[in-house]
């Protein structure tokens, strides 16, 4: 018999989905940069990439945006793991 998923496990599960997000958007971000540049991903991670013919220099930085989306999507999926243990609930009781 399956246990609900309780509020620090769906913490830690989401949290963790976020970073994966997080780390897949500065990926795309970064190797998307192709002069010197101030660009801020979507999750709002903000790079400042300054070119040279002799130096690469690449500063990282977080925006607000970091924290509003994370609240959103930590929102987004508390809902969405309720919802879902809600109906799963309905199915086992007869």
């Amino acid at each position: 018999m399956h246990t609900p998923m309780n509020l620090n496990k769906a913490f830690k599960v989401g949290s963790s989905l976020y970073l994966l997000l997080f780390l897949l958007d500065y990926l795309i971000e970064l190797f998307s940069i192709s002069s010197s540049t101030v660009k801020t991903a979507l999750l709002g991670l903000k790079i400042t990439m300054k070119m040279s013919p002799a130096t690469l220099d690449t500063v990282f930085s977080l925006t607000w945006q970091v924290l509003l989306t994370y609240l959103i999507f930590m929102i987004i999926f508390f809902t969405i793991t309720y919802l879902f243990q809600k109906t799963k609930r309905k199915r086992v009781m007869p």
